[in-house]
């Protein structure tokens, strides 16, 4: 019976334990809460879904149209009736298919067309010559151009993920950063209150003097000070964390403890190869062959500009009572200057070669980037190697300072100065391994790093 009481208590705190019992949260949950319903998501890829729509508004240049034009005239000495209703179809090398029906009767005021009562039928292309040789034309130019657009704003999406991405993983290391030095400080303070009940019993045993219980009390109050800000520091890292999560603090403190500061491990890739990785694949340096593109197709649309605009019209006609028929129409327009041409081939070469320039200093504020952290990571491994043999000796002097102290051999004084320093050089060794982390998150970022979450472009 007594044995059954046992396993129904234990059954009973492994149920508390279970229900009670938080997540650790690590730097791949994440991915989890950023989605197109996060505003700092939604954002970094709206300018995409705006231009997609854009492109779709250049693809209806190339529509289908209905056209209706019906005319009744009653003058006093002329009447007449007309109507024309047809289809038309651009396509994108330029050319323009119609398809009509129209009848006319009695005399016509703009035009002397006349049909049986039957009505007749036109069948027709209007083809600008040199367009269709070039196979270019503005409203080509126009769709193309708006594709590009649409790419190179999914570049800049994927670039503004990449740029996001590192500002949430810095937060997130800067958070557990805040709740390790939080929990450096607590951990002396909950020293010095053990002290004072030791102290007292030893003051009123006669022992020692009142004033070490004084100087101990004041060292706590110190201490809680040293906690306060320290608190303070965390609870505002983890107000800026959670805005990119869309939970509340309440909600991450409820469901969710943070482990440690991850251990250093060594990276071993060269500059030359992260370099490489970068220029491969920086969605930012992607985007400047877009331009390239963007601008060679300006100058294939300005270079129909030599030629004169030049169209020809050809229209079948079948009147359902009289005979069929057809017509041929001519159009040419030619400016004898040429300015627009001449000027517009220079801008855009002026402008290609301006954009291969920016592309170059790009590439060497990536790679000297990539050369300031590598140097930065390889000098912080030195840094955080002697911190952590720093901070085993002065473990074992503060061991050492103790047990002084308890023998009546040292004093309260030397033994907070022993903590304190400890507490300082562990906290510079967690500043250490903060800047590390954050230089290899940096590292990530300049080689173009864009995490799983870019499904969602």
């Amino acid at each position: 019976m007594k044995q059954m009481k046992i396993s129904y208590i234990l059954i009973l705190l492994c149920l508390s334990m279970s229900i009670n019992a938080k997540e650790v949260f690590s730097k791949e949950h994440i991915l989890n809460y950023l989605n197109l319903n996060n505003p700092f998501v939604y954002t970094a890829l709206g300018q995409e879904y705006i231009y997609k729509e854009k492109e779709k508004y250049q693809e209806g240049n190339f529509d289908t149209s209905i056209s209706i034009d019906y005319e009744k005239k009653d003058y006093p000495l002329s009447d007449s009736e007309y109507i024309r209703t047809g289809i038309s179809k651009p396509i994108e090398n330029g050319m323009e298919f119609s398809l009509d029906y129209r009848r006319a009767e009695g005399t016509q005021e703009y035009n002397n067309i006349t049909t049986s009562d039957q009505g007749e039928m036109l069948v027709g292309v209007k083809i600008p010559v040199f367009a269709v040789a070039n196979n270019i034309n503005e409203a080509k130019a126009n769709l193309y151009s708006a594709r590009l657009d649409t790419n190179e704003m999914q570049l800049k999406s994927q670039d503004n993920l990449r740029l996001l991405y590192f500002k949430i993983v810095a937060s997130y290391y800067t958070l557990v950063h805040h709740k390790q030095s939080n929990d450096l400080v607590l951990e002396l303070l909950n020293n010095a209150k053990k002290r004072v009940s030791i102290i007292r019993k030893r003051v009123d045993a006669g022992s020692i003097a009142r004033l070490s219980l004084l100087e101990v009390r004041q060292q706590v109050i110190n201490r809680k000070q040293r906690l306060l800000s320290k608190q303070n520091a965390y609870q505002n890292a983890l107000e800026i964390f959670v805005q990119y999560l869309g939970i509340s603090p309440e909600q991450f403190t409820e469901n969710f403890t943070l482990s440690s500061l991850q251990s250093i491990q060594d990276q071993d890739q060269s500059q030359e190869l992260s370099l490489k990785i970068a220029l491969e694949n920086r969605p930012d340096i992607k985007a400047f062959s877009t331009k390239i593109k963007k601008l060679n197709l300006q100058n294939e649309l300005s270079s129909i500009q030599q030629y004169p605009d030049f169209d020809i019209g050809i229209y079948g006609v079948h009147d359902f009572e009289y005979q069929n028929g057809f017509k041929v129409t001519l159009g040419m327009n030619f400016p004898l200057q040429r300015r627009k041409y001449t000027s517009k081939i220079l801008e855009i070469k002026k402008s290609i070669q301006n954009t291969n320039k920016e592309k170059e200093q790009k590439v060497l504020r990536i790679q000297t980037s990539l050369k300031i952290i590598h140097n930065s990571i390889n000098t912080l491994k030195q840094n955080i190697e002697n911190s952590q043999l720093e901070v085993s000796l002065l473990e074992q002097i503060e061991g050492a300072e103790y047990k002084k102290y308890v023998l009546g051999l040292s004093n309260l004084f030397m033994l907070n100065q022993r903590e304190i320093y400890t507490l300082q050089v562990k906290k510079k060794l967690l500043k250490y391994k903060l800047d590390y982390l954050l230089l290899l998150q940096s590292l990530n970022k300049e080689m173009g790093y864009v995490p799983e979450f870019s499904s969602l472009l």
